[in-house]
């Protein structure tokens, strides 16, 4: 299955220019039918504490119909709110333009006071779409990798993290990234935004990886652009079989979580 890591930089206060942009990347690139595409964190509004701004516009509505319009499988953030409070999810959209599954960000960024604003999610979500299940994740879940190895646990071969990442931790991010594929035998695609507002400047660096931690692909940490990478789920699979460290693995060591299987 072919993915794709659209990064994007964010019009301010302006999500239809944003999703303007984002329409011409994808339109410009090599995105086919059947396809699945990644999308920053906060996708058309950006990361912010100002509740009403991460809440502006309509993101889901837009990558529903995007989705359809473009018969790809799209990865949509947006905040979810309820009253003076939000919960920062992920949306897999499906080809005909439906949301199969929302992953609501499990750890809040609270270094950069997200819990001010933001409820953490409760659950993790596996979506098998043609036989790969893949864990939706966001940002800072990135540092913790209890939740990542419980996904995989749980059967996860593909992560797909849409993420917010600063430029000043942006080794942070690649490092993390390949260790989370190596330790869970993993393929994993991240996607960050690029650009620079009130929060912070952000460091591109998208990036796709294999269950052994080799980099497929990488973004600059600059520039607006679609990073493509082509997942054999065979090579994971062979992988595991070959070097059976997940064999190993001491759930006793490990906490617990609610995790919802979809398949499609």
């Amino acid at each position: 299955m072919r993915f794709h890591a659209i990064q994007h930089d964010v019009v301010p206060n302006d999500p239809y220019a944003t999703s303007t942009n984002v329409e011409l990347l994808i339109n410009q690139a090599a995105v086919k039918t059947g396809d699945f595409v990644v999308l920053p964190e906060m996708s058309l509004t950006g990361f912010s504490l100002n509740i009403n701004t991460v809440s502006n516009g309509n993101s889901l509505a837009w990558g529903k119909s995007f989705a359809k319009e473009k018969q790809i499988w799209l990865q949509v953030g947006w905040a979810n709110r309820i009253d003076g409070r939000a919960k920062n999810c992920v949306s897999i959209c499906d080809p005909n333009g439906e949301v199969i599954a929302t992953y609501e960000k499990v750890f809040t960024c609270n270094p950069f006071g997200e819990n001010q604003i933001i409820d953490k999610g409760t659950e993790l979500i596996i979506v098998e779409i043609e036989g790969q299940k893949i864990c939706p994740l966001i940002c800072y879940d990135l540092r913790f990798p209890e939740l990542w190895r419980l996904a995989t646990q749980a059967g996860a071969d593909i992560f797909t993290n849409s993420a917010n990442w600063p430029k000043a931790r942006i080794y942070s991010w690649s490092s993390l990234l390949i260790a989370r594929a190596i330790e869970n035998q993993a393929q994993v695609i991240g996607c960050n935004r690029i650009g620079k507002d009130d929060v912070a400047n952000w460091g591109g660096c998208s990036a796709a990886i294999t269950e052994e931690g080799f980099l497929m692909a990488q973004a600059s940490e600059y520039d607006a652009e679609c990073l493509s990478a082509e997942f054999n789920q065979s090579a994971s699979i062979e992988w595991r079989q070959q070097f059976k460290a997940l064999q190993d693995l001491d759930s006793k060591l490990l906490g617990n979580i609610d995790v919802r299987h979809i398949s499609t």
